[in-house]
């Protein structure tokens, strides 16, 4: 806005601001309370060409809207466009989730087979969450620090 201040009318940033409001209304038809406050600007300068199916894009904006392991609903909308799971929020492990599925493995890793304290472990999804695999202490499995921050599949 700042850049604008001197300018002799409106016009540019009118614009601009209808041209986001149209890209969304028709990317994301059916409006949801989870909508309000998304910084849309962003999302519309990074996505505005890459065209979309805005009902394949609903379909799974419904499913993820009932997925309990998703906490930020809000986050749906950047994950469906940028496939980040970061926005989801995706729910984590129970301490006692961990628990069982610590003595489950009784404190061995699941990649490297090296024995560690609880405190020095991490859980994971052994079927990841993005191929469906579902937060509970079944689809739990412990790991050390190192291989759960350096295995692929995030």
């Amino acid at each position: 806005m700042s850049n604008h201040q001197h300018d002799p009318n409106a016009n540019e940033l009118w614009l601009y601001y209808q041209s986001v409001i149209n890209w969304v209304k028709v990317t994301f038809p059916k409006y949801r309370k989870e909508m309000k406050g998304i910084e849309w600007g962003f999302l519309y300068n990074d996505f505005k060409d890459i065209p979309q199916d805005s009902n394949a894009l609903e379909k799974e904006i419904a499913k993820l809207m009932q997925d309990d392991d998703v906490t930020a609903k809000k986050g749906i909308y950047e994950y469906v466009l940028g496939r980040k799971e970061k926005f989801l929020n995706i729910r984590a492990f129970t301490d006692n989730q961990k628990r069982e599925a610590y003595e489950r493995q009784n404190g061995i890793c699941a990649i490297c087979g090296e024995h560690f304290e609880l405190s020095e472990m991490e859980a994971d999804h052994i079927k990841p969450w993005h191929e469906g695999g579902i937060t509970n202490a079944e689809n739990c499995q412990m790991l050390c620090k190192m291989d759960n921050r350096t295995k692929s599949g995030k």
